[in-house]
C-alpha cells in the first residue's frame, strides 16, 4: 500500500508566506507550473486543473486556485514516491506526515523558499494504491477482463479506448474514483515514451502486478473535515477505506467457492430459512441465465434484498455479473495482502 498522489493547498496569506514568495505566486495567477526532479521549471500552462492530473504525472505541479468566494490558495500536487524514486512510483510510503513533507519540501526547493509545515495546509486529493502479485502477465489481463464486469450501485465500470489495460469506476467523481490496471504494461509504455529508464528484470517483475488505485477527491475531504482533521488519518484507516471500496467490487468471502458452502453461509446470516433459500435460488438463476436477465424478472426491492444477502455471504458484484466465483479472487488476489516491495514478487522461471 502506498500514497500515490497528494494535492495540498495553503491560503495565500502575506504574513504566512512572506512578501517575496507571495509576490512571485501572485505573478503566476492563472498558471500551472511543473518542476522536474532537480527543481527546474519544465513547463507552464494556463488554467490546468491539478486534480485532473494522472497519479503517474512526473514532477511537482503548482497553481493558484480559489474557493469560489474570495479566498485564494497556493495548490501543489505530486506523487511522493515518484519524487523520492526518480519518477518510479510502484512502491512507497503510507505515512501521511512523511508524504506531505516530501511535497512541501520539494515545492520549497523549487520556489526557492521555506514553506510552512504540513499543519498549515489543507488536503484536497489523495490516491491510495495497492499492488497485487498475480504471478504472470496473462493472469493480470484476465483479472482486468473480469473486473470490467463489476458494476455496483453508482460505480459503473468502464475501460479506456487504448488497449484495455485499465478499468475505471466513476473516474470523474470528486468524491471517490477507482482504477485497476496492469502496472507492467504501464511502466513499459512510460519507458517507450522516454519518461523512465528501467532494466528488464524490474519490468518483468512489474508484469505480475495488478494495481488497484482509489482516489479520494475534494468533496470527500470537505465532508471529512466537517468532523475530523485529515492529519489524523492513519495507515489503518486508509487501508480500510481502500478495502471497503474494492471489496464491494471484488469480494472478500474467499471460502465461498461452491453452492453448498454458499447456502450454509446464507443460513447463518438470514433471519429465516425461507430468505436463505430464496437468495440461494436467485444465485442459481443468475448462474443459469445471467445477472441482467434475472434482475429484469424480479421487483427492485426483492432483487436487491437478495443481492445484499449474497454479498454478506461473501460474493461480489464481479461474481454475480460473471455468474460464478471469479477465479483470480479465489486463488490469488486477497485484498488485505498486497505486495509492498520488489522482493515479494514471484519470479517466473
Amino acid at each position: 500500500m502506498l500514497i500515490d498522489w497528494l494535492t495540498l493547498r495553503i491560503k495565500l496569506d502575506l504574513d504566512l508566506l512572506g512578501r517575496n514568495l507571495f509576490d512571485r505566486i501572485i505573478a503566476c495567477m492563472g498558471m500551472t507550473i511543473c518542476f522536474d526532479a532537480n527543481g527546474k521549471e519544465k513547463w507552464c500552462h494556463h488554467v490546468l486543473d491539478i486534480d485532473k492530473l494522472r497519479s503517474d504525472s512526473q514532477g511537482l505541479y503548482w497553481s493558484i486556485t480559489g474557493d469560489g468566494q474570495s479566498q485564494r490558495y497556493l495548490t501543489i500536487g505530486a506523487s511522493p514516491s515518484s519524487i523520492e524514486n526518480d519518477g518510479l512510483n510502484v512502491f512507497g510510503s503510507t505515512d501521511m506526515e512523511h508524504c506531505a513533507g516530501v511535497l512541501i519540501e520539494f515545492a520549497g526547493l523549487s520556489l526557492n523558499s521555506i514553506l510552512p509545515n504540513w499543519m498549515h495546509w489543507q488536503l484536497r486529493r489523495l490516491d491510495i494504491t495497492a499492488n497485487y502479485d498475480l504471478g504472470a502477465s496473462a493472469s493480470v489481463k484476465q483479472a482486468l477482463r473480469l473486473l470490467l464486469a463489476t458494476d455496483a450501485p453508482r460505480r459503473k465500470s468502464n475501460s479506456d479506448n487504448c488497449g484495455g489495460d485499465s478499468v475505471y469506476w466513476t473516474p470523474k467523481s470528486d468524491l471517490q474514483a477507482g482504477k485497476a490496471y496492469h502496472k507492467g504494461a504501464h511502466l513499459r509504455a512510460m519507458c517507450r515514451k522516454g519518461n523512465l529508464c528501467l532494466d528488464d528484470e524490474t519490468l518483468d517483475l512489474a508484469d505480475n502486478l495488478l494495481r488497484l488505485e482509489l482516489k479520494l477527491g475534494s468533496r470527500w475531504f470537505r465532508r471529512y473535515e466537517q468532523k475530523f482533521d485529515w492529519r489524523t488519518l492513519t495507515v489503518y484507516e486508509l487501508t480500510e477505506i481502500h478495502h471497503k471500496f474494492f471489496s464491494a467490487l471484488i469480494g472478500t468471502g474467499l471460502e465461498v467457492t461452491d453452492m453448498g458452502t454458499l447456502l450454509e453461509a446464507l443460513r447463518k446470516i438470514s433471519t429465516t430459512e425461507a430468505r436463505a433459500l430464496a437468495a440461494h435460488s436467485t444465485w442459481a438463476l443468475i448462474k443459469a441465465i445471467g445477472f441482467d436477465q434475472v434482475k429484469a424478472t424480479y421487483t427492485r426491492t426483492r432483487f436487491f434484498e437478495h443481492l445484499k444477502l449474497l454479498e454478506l455471504a461473501g460474493l461480489s458484484r464481479a461474481d454475480m455479473c460473471n455468474g460464478g466465483v471469479i477465479p483470480f479472487r479465489r486463488q490469488n488476489l486477497i485484498l488485505r495482502e498486497p505486495v509492498t516491495g520488489w522482493t515479494q514478487i514471484r519470479k517466473v522461471v
